[in-house]
């Protein structure tokens, strides 16, 4: 669709100044502050009053202190490559809003963006009367709103899998109300430390409130503290944990130093050599070639293949050339 219209008559500035006008976390020197607006009841409601778009995907769910950005983008882009029509919701934006929720590669217009702010307005306007009479509940947030348009645009476009990048944490992120059929954990680190916890474990435990009773997860955590946590919270919810070291391995080689220059390759992050035994027969691929520099994208092309290699076993129907075009 053509957003050039929205743009010209104001609608599109008029979208952008309701979303900015909103409170942003993300735009604030302290985050999110501790307290009761760091919950899941206003989510929830913001959805209810729009028809729980949310429960009609089938989501991929990403958590992380690093990586889970393009972890997400290559898991998303093998999806594509399968054929099915996939939707990706990421956070932070580079450039322009609309780069967060993009279906098959192909960022929403502004046309979209514009009626995506329209359909959400009225359930805005009811939370924040109701934000009057229950100060508790507070304000939808920026997050919030963004996160309940990239979840109706999906249901909306009928994508077959939606990838879902938390934003912070895990446990109270507004993606977290999400029906995923996989979870992911790239990484833990001190982060947000704030909001999160002072500790590895304390961070863990949030980054974990992703896992879902019986959904499969797939991790990339080797510290032994932060592992521990995230093995003791799968295995009360009886979730199948496939791990980094163990259910799956990779080797990196990294590219030659005479490597062409980005532009002209596809793929000349280096190579990974991966297996796996998440299945009965288990995986082996050779020669992926990784679209990003650096060591610490090998990890997560790894993680993504585990990913991929899990929704296999679910009934996606993922070739291997879709994978080696999703990673490069």
């Amino acid at each position: 669709m053509d957003g050039s219209a929205d743009v010209r008559d104001g609608k599109y500035q008029t979208a952008l100044e309701f979303l900015y006008g909103r409170i942003n976390y993300e735009r604030t020197a302290r985050g999110v502050p501790c307290g009761s607006r760091l919950n899941l009841d206003r989510m929830r409601q913001l959805l209810a009053c729009m028809g729980n778009p949310q429960d009609s995907l089938k989501a991929v769910h990403i958590a992380g202190t690093k990586g889970k950005g393009s972890t997400a983008v290559m898991i998303a882009s093998a999806l594509t490559g399968a054929g099915y029509q996939t939707g990706l919701y990421t956070s932070p934006h580079l450039e322009r809003l609309e780069e967060r929720i993009s279906m098959d590669g192909v960022d929403c217009t502004p046309t979209e963006l514009v009626e995506l702010v329209d359909a959400l307005r009225p359930a805005v306007a009811q939370l924040d009367r109701a934000a009057e009479e229950d100060a508790e509940l507070g304000n939808p947030t920026f997050f919030e709103i963004t996160t309940a348009m990239a979840m109706l645009c999906f249901a909306r476009r009928k994508v077959d899998v939606a990838v879902l990048e938390v934003g912070l944490g895990g446990r109270l992120d507004s993606t977290n109300i999400c029906r995923p059929v996989v979870t992911v954990i790239t990484s833990i680190s001190f982060d947000h430390t704030q909001q999160l916890g002072n500790t590895l474990a304390a961070i863990a435990r949030e980054k974990a409130g992703i896992v879902k009773p019986d959904i499969p997860l797939i991790c990339g955590v080797t510290q032994g503290e932060a592992l521990s946590v995230i093995e003791q919270i799968a295995a009360e919810r009886h979730a199948p944990i496939h791990r980094a070291g163990k259910d799956f391995t990779f080797e990196y080689t990294p590219p030659p130093r005479d490597s062409p220059p980005r532009d002209s390759l596809l793929g000349c992050g280096g190579l990974i050599d991966y297996r796996d035994s998440l299945s009965p027969q288990g995986t082996r691929l050779d020669g992926i070639s990784v679209g990003m520099l650096g060591s610490h994208q090998a990890v997560n092309a790894a993680i993504a293949v585990a990913t991929l290699s899990c929704l296999q076993t679910d009934g996606c129907k993922i070739s291997e050339s879709a994978i080696r075009q999703g990673i490069a």
